[in-house]
């Protein structure tokens, strides 16, 4: 198509020429559609966080090891460095992930709790919390990332319920 823009004429692609017509008008244009899709299949941190745990609790409860007998369904909530460290360790990941010495009854008939605490971009720290009712209840913080829409745990720790007992390894609540 040929513009006439003073004493010269200039060639302009359609696209150019549509591009600068719709310029003027303010209509924003839909995302592409993977994108949208992809945007709303992502769930939250903390949902994906119950679901892990009701999971692992009921898989123990079945006198399963996740790291051996369920590593499929264990590496889609686990993020690949965590799921390497615990198989070079060699040892159950009951342990890591309740961040306790042994399972309590309690825990698995009480619903898991979970709080997201801090969210940013690709990283959130989740607060789970396995209620047994008393000196049974018991809270443990993941810090998990987004990996390929999906969010994973990358790290485990016992939450400290008295900030004096607070530190990097031991968030407070």
């Amino acid at each position: 198509m040929l513009i006439h823009k003073g004493n010269f004429l200039k060639r302009k692609s359609a696209s150019a020429l549509l591009a600068a017509a719709l310029a003027g008008f303010a209509v924003p244009l839909p995302p592409a559609h993977g994108a949208a899709l992809a945007t709303a299949a992502v769930r939250a941190p903390d949902a994906v966080a119950a679901e892990f745990y009701g999971w692992f609790l009921a898989t123990l409860d079945a006198d399963q090891d996740p790291l051996s007998d369920r590593y499929e369904r264990l590496h889609a909530y686990v993020a690949q460095p965590l799921v390497d460290q615990l198989l070079k360790r060699g040892q159950g990941a009951g342990d890591y992930f309740l961040q306790s010495a042994r399972l309590r009854g309690a825990w698995l008939r009480a619903p898991v709790r979970t709080a997201t605490l801090r969210r940013q971009a690709r990283v959130a720290d989740v607060l789970v919390t396995l209620d047994g009712g008393g000196d049974a209840q018991h809270d443990v913080v993941l810090t998990m990332e987004l990996d390929n829409g999906t969010w994973k745990i990358r790290s485990v720790s016992r939450a400290a319920v008295d900030a004096s007992k607070s530190s990097a390894g031991r968030p407070g609540i």
